[in-house]
């Protein structure tokens, strides 16, 4: 364990490395943080992992009301001795991913989450926050860079992947600014980015095909990042020539490899193929005309992160 001395308190904590603890003081970077976030005095906030509570303190005076989680016991005398007195802060000292976030989310719309997490949870948030994508409109989290160059990544990239399509699926994903390793106490091996997850509120790709569906092609399509979604396609069953044909109709190549596609190109590839299994030649490539189609198809239940 690292020791931190908390400045403004003058208490000696112990960083816990099974709590993933790596806190973040710089206030030029934490101003840079809530800016980022375009938080007002309506927006109601959740913070994982507040740690000596840096960030909670500007979190606090910026918006309407901020929920925090925090599953250090250690943390939560620091916390409260801070910050119990306002009213429009809570703590909870649970595990964020085993809570029922219902109880803090039903029947809200647009709250944001501004967090500086514990990075080797990091896949596990998204998903579960994007469950209640309903409720959370915002997502603004530190992470380690390369998750961030992974999550935001754009098709014809190595970075693109099943995680990518994961978030993506969901979101617009934007990676913001990098902070470096030596920003942080303890310092981390690698440098860190703040990045920006802004849910779809118009079910662009849900509406096209459902999430089961599209994830169980996905993984199948990513198997084997070596080879071309030709290929990978082969272990649920896929014409090895039709999808080469397929991927033809589609101007693309016919060793094309899964990264090369954003969501919705991989949406139009699974209806282009459910169309050229029918029809391989002689077929309109206006890709408008396929998405009147019935889920008849058998899914596989996946966590998409």
């Amino acid at each position: 364990m690292s020791k931190f001395i908390n400045k403004s308190e003058e208490t000696n904590y112990n960083a816990k490395k099974k709590y993933g603890q790596n806190f973040l003081e710089d206030n030029n970077l934490l101003l840079e943080i809530i800016e980022s976030a375009s938080l007002t005095d309506e927006t109601e906030v959740i913070e994982i992992g507040p740690g000596l509570g840096f960030l909670t303190d500007i979190l606090i005076k910026k918006s309407k009301k901020i929920t925090a989680f925090e599953i250090d016991k250690g943390l939560i005398p620091i916390l409260t001795k801070k910050f119990g007195d306002n009213d429009n802060f809570e703590l909870i000292n649970e595990d964020f991913l085993a809570y029922d976030l219902n109880k803090i989310v039903e029947g809200k719309k647009n709250i944001k989450v501004v967090a500086n997490i514990p990075y080797y949870i990091t896949s596990p948030i998204i998903s579960r926050l994007l469950e209640f994508r309903s409720n959370i409109s915002e997502i603004y989290l530190m992470v380690q860079k390369e998750v961030a160059e992974r999550i935001a990544s754009k098709p014809n990239s190595k970075n693109m992947s099943i995680l990518t399509h994961s978030v993506q699926f969901f979101a617009e994903a934007e990676y913001l600014f990098t902070v470096k390793k030596e920003m942080f106490t303890p310092v981390p091996k690698v440098d860190s980015a703040f990045l920006k997850i802004k849910v779809l509120n118009d079910d662009k790709y849900i509406s096209q095909i459902t999430e089961e569906k599209y994830f169980k092609y996905l993984k199948a399509a990513f198997s084997n990042k070596r080879k071309s979604i030709t290929n990978n396609m082969l272990s649920l069953g896929y014409s090895k020539e039709k999808v080469a044909n397929t991927l033809e109709i589609m101007g693309k190549q016919r060793l094309t490899r899964t990264e090369e596609f954003s969501v919705q190109e991989f949406i139009n590839f699974i209806e282009f193929y459910k169309q050229n299994k029918k029809k391989v030649f002689g077929f309109n490539s206006n890709i408008d005309s396929f998405f009147a189609f019935s889920d008849t198809y058998s899914v596989l239940e996946q966590d998409a992160i």
